[in-house]
């Protein structure tokens, strides 16, 4: 998970599994491992949403997760259809294009407080199988005591990563699942909303991670954005879709977007997670410039001969079938 953290919750020993890009998952049988996340994000200049969706595998032992926020964050849940929009979105651009036979390449062209002071619990809500609690204030000693009485077990070495979100007055977001059902595949997503004053994604928590990790996020925005925090040069950033988009179908997508109409998509691997001292910041992108993926027909040509003063052109040859497609991949990194 790349907001939070995957915690063990309830009785018996806690055991890390797969790690991810939050920092780890963790129960009291090792079963709970997060396989994929994908997350969208929207600003509004005050205002920030993030719809999340995790995919996981469940076995039946407890587990939950911490999401820090700069303020309070209102939950909600999201409707799945969103990321079914967002791969439509930015689904590879279709073109046809028309050479004349033997005249060019087979081949496509290619291109990136108090001491111990507890926090307040602003709100509880129940989404399907998930439990989720806004909280607000405290330490660390008294966060600590109040994930232990609540059930939520802390590993040392993902506490340590609470403590600068609380000095900086930041709130948190404490989901556990509640089904003793297993899972495995996607939840349901995740709608977080919150006052911020920049653009944020909050990666901190990550640091505890033993593992390489893998972000995947879509940014709404009046621009294409990147990465502005101080750790990108560590990070492999790839831009894999940046431009403008009509407005969403998806009532949850149109309210992120708040009228902004220019989408980033960003995958961002990191190799090492003790690099990470800072939460994603985005901010506007050095170029404007589009990326997106194409997947180009070619049809080929061939002009046969005919009495003089005469041409006839001939398309759908059989060799079509074999050579006329080819894919365009334009990546750009960060």
């Amino acid at each position: 998970m790349t907001a939070g953290v995957l915690l063990a919750t309830g009785s018996g020993a806690v055991m890390p599994a797969n790690a991810c890009a939050c920092g780890g998952v963790v129960s009291g049988d090792s079963s709970a491992r997060v396989n994929s996340e994908s997350a969208v994000l929207g600003w509004d200049g005050r205002r920030e949403t993030v719809l999340m969706r995790l995919g996981m595998q469940f076995a039946g032992a407890d587990a939950a997760l911490i999401v820090p926020t700069p303020t309070p964050a209102t939950v909600s849940a999201g409707n799945p259809d969103s990321l079914r929009e967002l791969s439509r979105m930015t689904a590879p651009e279709r073109v046809t294009e028309y050479d004349w036979f033997g005249s060019g390449s087979l081949g496509g062209d290619t291109s990136g407080a108090a001491p111990g002071s507890g926090p307040d619990v602003l709100g509880r809500v129940q989404l399907g199988p998930l439990e989720a609690t806004t909280l607000r204030g405290g330490d660390l000693a008294g966060i600590r005591e109040w994930l232990d009485t609540n059930g939520y077990q802390l590993r040392p070495e993902v506490s340590a990563t609470l403590d600068p979100y609380l000095r900086e007055g930041w709130s948190f977001v404490a989901m556990r699942l509640t089904s003793a059902k297993s899972l495995s595949g996607a939840l349901d997503p995740v709608l977080l909303t919150f006052d911020s004053d920049r653009l944020v994604y909050p990666m901190r928590m990550s640091a505890a991670a033993t593992t390489p990790q893998s972000v995947h996020l879509y940014i709404f925005s009046d621009h294409r954005v990147a990465r502005v925090d101080p750790d990108t040069k560590p990070h492999t950033i790839t831009t894999e879709f940046a431009s403008p988009v009509g407005e969403p179908s998806d009532p949850d997508l149109k309210a992120l977007a708040a009228g902004n109409n220019y989408l980033t998509e960003l995958s961002i691997y990191i190799p090492d997670p003790a690099t990470i001292t800072s939460d994603f910041i985005f901010g506007p992108a050095a170029e404007n410039v589009p990326v997106r993926d194409r997947i180009v027909s070619k049809e080929y040509v061939e002009i046969l001969g005919l009495p003089a003063g005469y041409v006839l052109i001939v398309t759908g040859l059989s060799v079509i079938g074999v050579i006329a497609s080819a894919v365009l991949r334009r990546r750009s990194a960060r």
